[in-house]
């Protein structure tokens, strides 16, 4: 997996007349690389459904049925690490972050395990106007350098901006839900001067949980830095 085939690909990539021509192009790109597959989505919020936000799937049709039926996306450990990250990472890295896996998660990762996605490869995806999305690389096992791994960050990024222009910018910026109780009572706070490890005392929670309401209230409102967010709650009234 070189940089010359990585530019090829993107050059692929950049003429696709249709989002069927990406899929093609980027399912037999990685499939020779030795990937079982892939998925192009945005990242929904927690408690939200993955459905709406699919761009492209490149997982196999029973994958995506099970992923989609049972909810996983609820308790997939990768999804909680792009939240947490805008660094590429291997899906065990997640794994053991989070890990032990229990429960539902234990499940999925020995399911996606017996179809040939052991382990993969995320390419977290962050746009100007903060629209979060992945492309996730899914494989029996990962053994790929640094440089191989830039490769294909910039194969992902590439076919990501091709799909969004080829869907069209109104469909792939789905609307946002309204903000949460939690995510606004942060905001308020924040709005009074406090930092994330003060909201954190004060309601009883996390300092990475404070960062993470603040930050996607901030990505609700389109905003660029949590002053912004904090002007755009008091412009549209979320805030008094």
């Amino acid at each position: 997996m070189s940089f010359h085939d990585a530019l090829e690909m993107i050059e692929k990539v950049k003429s696709a007349s249709s989002v069927e021509d990406v899929l093609t192009d980027l399912r037999a790109y990685v499939e020779n690389r030795g990937f079982s597959g892939f998925c192009m989505s945005g990242i929904p919020d927690p408690g939200e459904r993955i459905d709406q936000y699919l761009m492209l799937s490149g997982w196999s049709e029973e994958w995506t049925r099970r992923y989609l039926r049972e909810d996983y996306v609820q308790y997939d450990p990768v999804i909680l690490q792009l939240r947490n990250t805008v660094h590429p990472f291997e899906w065990n890295q997640a794994a053991r972050k989070f890990g032990p896996l229990e429960g539902i998660s234990r499940r999925l990762w020995g399911e996606a395990g017996e179809l040939g996605m052991k382990d993969g490869f995320c390419v977290p995806i962050y746009t100007l106007n903060g629209f979060q999305a992945l492309v996730s690389f899914a494989a029996n096992r990962i053994d790929i350098s640094e440089c191989e791994k830039s490769a294909l960050h910039l194969v992902a990024i590439y076919a990501h901006n091709r799909v969004r222009e080829l869907i069209g910018e109104e469909h792939v910026l789905f609307s946002r839900p309204h903000l949460t109780p939690r995510e606004i009572e942060c905001l308020k706070w924040c709005a009074a001067g406090k930092t994330s490890w003060e909201i954190a005392h004060i309601l009883s929670i996390s300092h990475h949980t404070a960062d993470w309401y603040l930050a996607s209230a901030t990505r609700k409102l389109n905003a660029v830095n949590r002053t912004q967010a904090v002007a755009q709650g008091f412009r549209r009234g979320l805030l008094h």
